[in-house]
């Protein structure tokens, strides 16, 4: 998503070493992983940790964010949430052009066209990404846990444990309504932490199921 900076931080490098040091064997090329979990819980900066690591190690990783798949821009799926909170969920996001594109890079698509979202300008438009050389592809966003991956990492962090970090990065603002989504959204998610091949707790400690 363009508009949305993410900054390494080592507090999540040690997580994403233990990672790699535990599935290094099998994160051969055409590798996926994906990383999901509540709004703010550190799903984009852990992916930047991961591709870090894998990079050190002699593995271009490549990351794509849930977010570019709305399908809704920003502002728009808003409003539509405040019209009908009914379609708060995954049904807001286009989980099928992702896996698809999971689908082509494991397949060896030297490239896929992809949505790209311009956060300021409340648009959607597209980009053509290069699979070629690429080892890994790192999937992170809040509803990656029902996609077919060869790894799952789940961060059980809930909404009210990351309220500070949210406010930190303050790129939605912090309301009843957005709290009353959030809730929304935790129940969803909870369950499908579930199916995750690796959890991380609040306290970033590791769970490997």
């Amino acid at each position: 998503m363009i508009g949305d900076k993410v900054q390494l931080n080592e507090k999540y490098l040690h997580p994403a070493r233990l990672i790699y040091e535990k599935y290094q064997d099998i994160m051969k090329p055409g590798f996926t992983l994906s990383i999901a979990g509540e709004s703010g819980s550190g799903k984009s900066t852990l992916a930047l940790a991961l591709q870090h690591v894998l990079h050190e190690n002699g593995q271009k990783a490549m990351v794509l964010h849930m977010d570019d798949y709305f399908k809704l821009p920003p502002a728009s799926n808003h409003n539509k949430r405040i019209e009908d909170i009914a379609w708060v969920g995954p049904g807001e996001v286009h989980l099928d052009v992702l896996q698809n594109h999971l689908e082509a890079f494991k397949a060896g698509a030297p490239k896929i066209d992809k949505p790209l979202v311009f956060y300021a300008e409340n648009e959607i438009k597209s980009e053509t990404l290069e699979f070629t050389g690429t080892d890994v592809l790192l999937i992170e966003g809040t509803y990656t846990a029902t996609l077919q991956v060869d790894l799952s990492i789940f961060i059980n962090r809930t909404y009210l444990d990351t309220f500070a970090d949210r406010v930190k990065r303050a790129r939605d603002p912090i309301t009843p309504f957005v709290e009353q989504v959030l809730e929304i959204e935790h129940e969803i998610i909870a369950r499908q932490g579930e199916m995750a091949n690796v959890i991380i707790d609040k306290n970033f400690e590791i769970k490997f199921c």
